[in-house]
């Protein structure tokens, strides 16, 4: 691992650049934007402030920072705000970490993080838009509710109490214009609620499962049937665990997937009245995101990005309060891939094909082809296959055809490729184009990425010089 890269990555990871209000004009973009973008905004979410006072939080704690860019012939726009969650406006205040997360202990000792108040929902994993609001989401409490343009940080949403003292999954999904929420429960058992909002908040469908044991869940899958989730059994450490309650360490310590066990599929019925199907996999495999999933005559496909063992702990290269962040972390472990899941309708068993050589991650495809049969779907991926994060390459992969090669472009030595989003053309129902941000850190600046989507392996149409901006973890189109 060089010095040039793991500079590169810490910048990347830990810019800051805080409240920004800026207009990119047309004269300073390379490349022309496409006019079909006019009109539209790109949204994305991460975490914005990492370094906290003298202390680094792991990147899951650090605060979330939505960015908004608007397109049009005159250029781009960028605005950008913290979500002012409460421990972020603890520790804004304060200048120091105040609250305990997921994955960091607070400096001081056990004392202090056992008498730490609040509880660290920094809101900085998914953005979507919903209604009049956008929704920004976190793993283990509400999502936060911000105004569409201002960004203003209107609070915690709850749904008019629908989820009110629930953990909901950072991840939600759209589809036939339902807004599907995920909460979960923790035990020796997983209690999953699902529920569908319609457009006035109603809740059409709900359901809940309890599973048989406890599991880590970060993202779902939808069917016109089911709701799809990985099995990822967990394990309690429970030296550590008393140890996390104790203020001695972190949870993520304490927890970790069970390898012990086979790789499955919950598929959950939509129809609250069907049985629960688990399916068993050809081989060990831990999920945290899906691409889409369809049926059809005769079975449930499912894609995702799988890893045959994943443990936590040195995520995004974290090693503590006081050390920097070391990427050749996610190497010591095997990439994910992308793998095409067939169930057929009846069967309790799987079979799989891997889609692509390279490592894939942030899996993305055709907004409206929620649920359907899909062409394309695009991810970040790293060039070397051997490796996945952190991602130097945008790929594309032909889901219709098992014979074409993947398409892929890669950035330059040491900029880092971050989640594709896909925005369509409204003429085109099966056209568009990707959306992405590079981190060219060692310069100091970020680039907005505009590619064909057919054609990704010619590498961006369009890039929009900035500011560099804190990687970011999940978005969304917003079109005109």
């Amino acid at each position: 691992m060089t010095a040039d890269r793991t500079l590169a990555w810490n910048r990347a990871m830990l810019a800051s650049p805080g409240d920004l209000d800026l207009q990119v004009p047309a004269s300073q973009i390379d490349g022309l934007l496409p006019p079909d973008l006019f009109g539209g905004r790109l949204l994305s979410n991460g975490p914005g402030w990492t370094r906290i006072g003298q202390e680094i939080a792991h990147p899951f704690d650090g605060h979330g920072y939505v960015r908004a860019f608007s397109f049009s012939a005159e250029g781009v726009q960028l605005k950008a705000r913290f979500v002012r969650s409460e421990s972020y406006e603890m520790e804004r205040a304060a200048g120091s970490l105040q609250v305990r997360g997921l994955a960091t202990d607070l400096p001081g000792g056990a004392w202090r993080s056992i008498r730490a108040r609040g509880v660290r929902n920094v809101a900085n994993t998914t953005v979507l838009q919903w209604q009049d609001r956008l929704l920004v989401g976190w793993e283990g409490g509400s999502p936060h509710a911000l105004d569409p343009q201002s960004l203003e940080t209107l609070g915690p949403e709850t749904f008019g109490g629908v989820i009110q003292g629930e953990s909901s999954l950072a991840h939600m999904r759209m589809a036939s214009k339902r807004l599907v929420l995920v909460s979960i429960g923790q035990g020796r058992s997983s209690t999953l609620r699902f529920r569908e909002l319609d457009a006035s908040e109603q809740v059409l469908a709900s359901r809940v499962e309890v599973l048989p044991e406890m599991i880590f869940a970060h993202d779902f899958a939808l069917t016109p049937d089911h709701y799809v989730l990985g099995g990822n059994p967990m394990r309690l450490h429970l030296g550590k665990l008393a140890k996390s309650f104790a203020g001695m360490g972190p949870f993520f310590d304490a927890v970790g997937i069970d390898h012990s066990k086979p790789g499955v599929l919950y598929l959950v019925p939509r129809d609250p009245n069907a049985p629960l199907r688990i399916i068993s996999l050809p081989g060990p495999a831990t999920v945290i995101h899906f691409g889409n999933a369809h049926r059809t005559d005769h079975a449930t496909i499912v894609d995702a990005c799988l890893f045959s063992r994943f443990d936590f702990g040195g995520e995004f290269g974290y090693c503590g309060p006081h050390k920097e962040l070391d990427p050749s972390l996610p190497d010591a472990r095997p990439p994910q891939r992308l793998y095409r899941i067939t169930i057929p309708h009846g069967s309790d068993q799987a079979t799989w094909r891997q889609l692509t050589p390279y490592a894939v991650d942030f899996p993305s495809f055709h907004p409206a082809h929620e649920g359907q049969r899909t062409p394309w779907l695009f991810g970040a991926a790293r060039r070397d296959t051997q490796f996945g994060d952190p991602f130097d390459s945008v790929l594309a992969v032909d889901l219709s055809s098992q014979d074409t090669p993947t398409q892929i472009w890669t950035a330059p030595k040491e900029v880092f490729v971050g989640e594709p989003i896909f925005a369509p053309k409204a003429e085109h129902t099966e056209q568009g184009h990707l959306l992405v941000m590079l981190s060219d850190a060692l310069a100091e600046e970020s680039r907005l990425a505009i590619f064909d989507a057919s054609q990704v392996d010619a590498g961006p149409i369009a890039q929009v010089p900035l500011p560099l901006l804190p990687v970011a973890f999940h978005g969304d189109w917003l079109a005109p």
